[in-house]
């Protein structure tokens, strides 16, 4: 009986339920693919580069990643605005709303680059990082991550492009080939040169620019290019209605920022760069859990716009029933991480990186309601309804880093003092949001409920 309840719950056959299984499929290989990759690219990094190098790295890209949310909301306001228009069969509309963000965002990434570069030089990386890199390559390596990064950001809307046509595994196929890319170099450069953390930081820096670049051109010279982008779509009368709903994101965007991005940067400093090592190797262990079911639950954003706009409540209750039912099974595999993880660090790293019981359970916790907030907020914020989640954000944010500071210097919990911190600021969210998508889904969400 509980076998044919998993099958129908899904195997559904409807034609939304059915893209989603065949992106699913897409995804999973490819997600696969770009796991495997990230997991040979750590030892392979430790073996060119040292441990506090590649921690120092670590900081370094976990603070150009700070840059992703300089966006002000304008990816997920094209993401929604797109999906609806799609749905509505309004190919022009979707055009100018393309074109209309890369535009502005080219813009925004010029102002952040120019802005960086006037304070970079004034910034003395070693101190902050608490290392001794040679300052000259340091500073120059800065300049090429942050200049990188803003291209990157500007090209990967295509993926946000992918996304809302309801193509993601599109998204995932360019992480994979981005992984696939720097292992090879890191590789080449391990077979080639000795040591060098300008040469690492440089391949690791130019491999997502190389594969975006060939990605759009591929993209909007096909099947879409109805939707290529150009100066001539620009609309500026679209900026207000992408950034309506996009600011609201940005806003959360930054809170998530303190949440989540300042870990490297606190355990640095509260710590030790070498500790930041250990907690990514322990994290990147961990994300199987969330990876796997991010793969799941890509499809169902813009599908939740969708079905929304078209007030398709039935489809929208059964993506919920199988997404519930896939999470408790993501609970039993979390457990199953944990119980190998010992080995699995061995096995991964040898003993280069000693991972705490400690960590690998707050981590396992972390994954489990992490999972189980994104259940419902893919929905939240496929429907724009995120009035809530901002004022939620607003107040984790306030109290995470005092929290993490607290924990780390009056509890013994080590580097787990960070992971439960995060895990305590999600348990807010873990409340709310549940009762916020009931309510959508049965037309009784009312004020901020409903906003």
């Amino acid at each position: 009986m509980m076998i044919d309840k998993i099958k129908t719950l899904v195997l559904n056959k409807d034609e939304r339920s059915r893209a989603i299984q065949i992106n699913t499929i897409l995804n999973i290989a490819s997600r696969g693919g770009g796991v495997l990759c990230g997991v040979l690219l750590v030892p392979m990094a430790l073996l060119y580069i040292d441990k506090t190098e590649y921690g120092v790295w670590l900081t370094l890209t976990s603070v150009t990643a700070w840059l992703s949310y300089m966006d002000v909301g304008l990816g997920n306001g094209l993401r929604n605005k797109l999906a609806e228009a799609i749905a509505q069969g309004n190919n022009t509309l979707a055009r100018e709303y393309v074109s209309t963000t890369y535009v502005l965002f080219g813009a925004v990434m010029l102002g952040v680059f120019i802005i960086f570069a006037l304070c970079n030089m004034f910034l003395d990386w070693n101190s902050i990082l608490k290392t001794n890199i040679n300052s000259r390559i340091l500073l120059l390596t800065t300049y090429l991550i942050v200049f990188s990064f803003c291209i990157r950001l500007i090209l990967d809307l295509a993926g946000t492009v992918a996304i809302a046509l309801q193509k993601p595994y599109l998204r995932t196929l360019i992480d994979f080939s981005i992984n696939l890319l720097t292992v090879i170099g890191i590789y080449l450069l391990s077979k080639t040169s000795s040591s060098s953390f300008a040469l690492f930081s440089s391949v690791v820096a130019v491999a997502p620019v190389l594969v975006l670049i060939v990605f759009n051109y591929i993209l909007y010279s096909g099947r879409f290019s109805y939707l290529k982008p150009g100066f001539k779509y620009f609309k500026s009368g679209y900026i207000h209605s992408l950034l309506n709903v996009g600011l609201q994101f940005f806003f959360i965007q930054i809170i998530g920022i303190i949440i989540f991005s300042t870990d490297n940067i606190l355990i640095t400093q509260l710590l030790s760069p070498s500790d930041v090592t250990t907690f990514n190797v322990a994290y990147k262990y961990f994300s199987i859990a969330t990876i796997v079911f991010s793969i799941i639950l890509l499809p169902y954003w813009s599908a939740f716009t969708a079905s929304y706009v078209q007030k398709d409540f039935l489809w929208i209750r059964s993506a919920f029933k199988k997404l519930l039912l896939l999470w408790g099974l993501q609970v039993l595999g979390v457990a199953v991480l944990i119980i190998l993880s010992n080995f699995a660090f061995k096995l991964w790293v040898g003993n280069k990186v000693s991972i705490p019981l400690s960590l690998s359970l707050s981590l396992g916790l972390y994954s489990v309601i992490f999972n189980w907030n994104n259940v419902f907020a893919y929905f939240i914020n496929g429907v724009s309804k995120i009035r809530l989640q901002l004022y939620s954000a607003v107040f984790t944010g306030i109290i995470n880093i005092p929290l993490s500071y607290f924990l780390v210097k009056h509890t013994n919990l080590g580097i787990s003092a960070i992971v439960v911190a995060n895990t305590l600021c999600l348990c807010i969210s873990s409340v709310w949001s549940p009762i916020q998508c009931y309510k959508l889904i049965n037309n009784k969400a009312t004020g901020v409920w409903n906003k």
